[in-house]
C-alpha cells in the first residue's frame, strides 16, 4: 500500500490509488541514483487519528535517461513521467490523460437551437409544450479523461501501449423549461502507442487509433474515426508546443442520417481541418495554453481556437478559465459557429 500527503512545494502531481494520493516529493533528490525513499507522515494531532506510516523506497526512471531539453527546460514534464512509470506498475492506477476540469459557469454565444428542434422532434415531443423552447446560453460544461498503461518498453525505452477515454459533456444545469438535459455528450476512445524518438526536434512522439462519438442515434448521430500522429516538442523558458496530425478512416455509403452504415457527418474535415496545435507557457504556479486548428481551405476558411489559463487555489485545486471561438467545439455543433467563456476548476492538467 502507498500512502499519501498533499504536496506542499511545486510538486503538484499525484498518483491515484484506491482512496488515496500518492507524494513522491524526494524525487529531485534522487537525481543521481535513480531512487526516493517517501517521508513519514507529519504527526497528527489527534494520535488516534493517526496512520502508522512507515518508509518505502521505490525505483524512478533516472533524469539522464531523458532528453536534456525536458530535463533542463520543463521539469514538471519530466516529473509527470517519472511519477506515471511508478504508477503503472499498479493494476488499480487509472491515470489522467487530457486536462480534468469542470466548469459550472460558462456562456455560449450562438446556442444551437436548431439542433434543439432535431431532438424535439426525434423523440416526437408535443409541439404545444415546447413552444417556444430554446437552449440557455449559460450552461456548464466538463471533462474528464483517463488512461491506463497496457505495456512498457515496448521498441523503446519509453515505448508505452495506452487505452484512454475522454468524456466530455455540455449540460443545460440551469434550464428548467426543459429539465436540465445534457445536451450533448462526446465519448473519445483510443488506444496509443508513444515513445521518445531520437530526433532532437521533437521529444516525445505518439501514434494512436480514435474513435469519437456522440453516442445518438439518427438525425442527431455524430462520430469519426482517425489515425492521429502526434508530437511535442520542449522548449526553454518552461515552453511546449505539441502538435497533431489525422487522418480520417473513410466510411462508406452516403450521408443518409437514416441510415446508420451512412457516414454522419462526410463534410466535419471541412471545420475541423487536419489537425491540431497546442502551445503551452508555465509562469510559475500559472500555465497559459492556446490551441489552433484550421482546415486550410482559403476560399472557405474554418477553425477553432480555445485559450486557457490554469492558476492555484490550493495544494491540490486549481481555478481555470477557458474561452472558445470557432468550429467544432462538440460534435453536434461541428458545423456551428460557437463562442464561449467558462469558469471552473481544474483537477488535472498537461503538466
Amino acid at each position: 500500500m502507498r500512502y499519501v500527503q498533499c504536496p506542499q512545494s511545486r510538486r503538484r502531481l499525484l498518483v491515484l490509488l484506491p482512496g488515496l494520493c500518492l507524494l513522491l516529493q524526494p524525487l529531485a533528490a534522487s537525481a543521481e541514483t535513480g531512487s526516493a525513499t517517501l517521508p513519514a507522515a507529519t504527526e497528527a494531532a489527534d494520535p488516534e487519528l493517526e496512520l502508522k506510516t512507515e518508509p518505502l523506497d521505490i525505483q524512478v526512471i533516472a533524469p539522464e535517461e531523458f532528453k536534456p531539453a525536458i530535463r533542463d527546460n520543463l521539469p514538471q514534464l519530466m516529473e509527470k513521467r517519472q511519477i506515471e512509470a511508478v504508477a503503472a506498475d499498479s493494476p488499480y492506477v487509472l491515470l489522467p490523460h487530457r486536462p480534468n476540469y469542470v466548469l459550472p459557469l460558462t456562456w455560449q454565444t450562438h446556442p444551437n437551437n436548431a439542433e434543439l428542434q432535431r431532438l424535439l422532434d426525434h423523440f416526437g415531443a408535443d409541439e404545444s409544450d415546447y413552444q417556444n423552447t430554446e437552449l440557455e446560453n449559460l450552461e456548464a460544461v466538463f471533462q474528464f479523461s483517463i488512461k491506463y498503461v497496457l505495456a512498457e518498453g515496448v521498441l523503446n525505452k519509453f515505448g508505452r501501449i495506452q487505452v484512454a477515454y475522454t468524456n466530455r459533456s455540455f449540460w443545460q444545469a440551469y434550464n428548467d423549461q426543459i429539465s436540465k438535459p445534457f445536451r450533448e455528450t462526446n465519448h473519445e476512445p483510443e488506444i496509443m502507442y508513444t515513445w521518445q524518438p531520437g530526433a532532437h526536434w521533437i521529444d516525445q512522439a505518439s501514434i494512436s487509433l480514435n474513435h469519437q462519438s456522440n453516442g445518438q442515434t439518427s438525425t442527431l448521430s455524430r462520430s469519426w474515426n482517425r489515425v492521429i500522429v502526434g508530437g511535442t516538442s520542449v522548449f526553454e523558458g518552461e515552453r511546449m508546443l505539441s502538435w497533431r496530425a489525422w487522418w480520417r478512416i473513410p466510411e462508406s455509403g452516403g450521408a443518409d442520417p437514416d441510415d446508420p452504415s451512412d457516414d454522419d457527418n462526410p463534410d466535419i474535415e471541412q471545420y475541423l481541418g487536419y489537425g491540431d496545435l497546442t502551445w503551452i507557457q508555465v509562469y510559475g504556479n500559472h500555465n497559459l495554453s492556446v490551441m489552433l486548428r484550421n482546415n486550410l481551405d482559403r476560399l472557405d476558411n474554418r477553425g477553432a481556437v480555445e485559450l486557457g489559463w490554469t492558476f492555484p487555489l490550493t495544494c491540490k485545486l486549481k481555478g481555470y478559465v477557458q474561452f472558445f471561438d470557432g468550429y467544432g467545439e462538440s460534435l453536434i455543433d461541428y458545423n456551428h459557429y460557437q463562442q464561449r467563456f467558462g469558469i471552473g476548476i481544474k483537477l488535472s492538467d498537461w503538466l
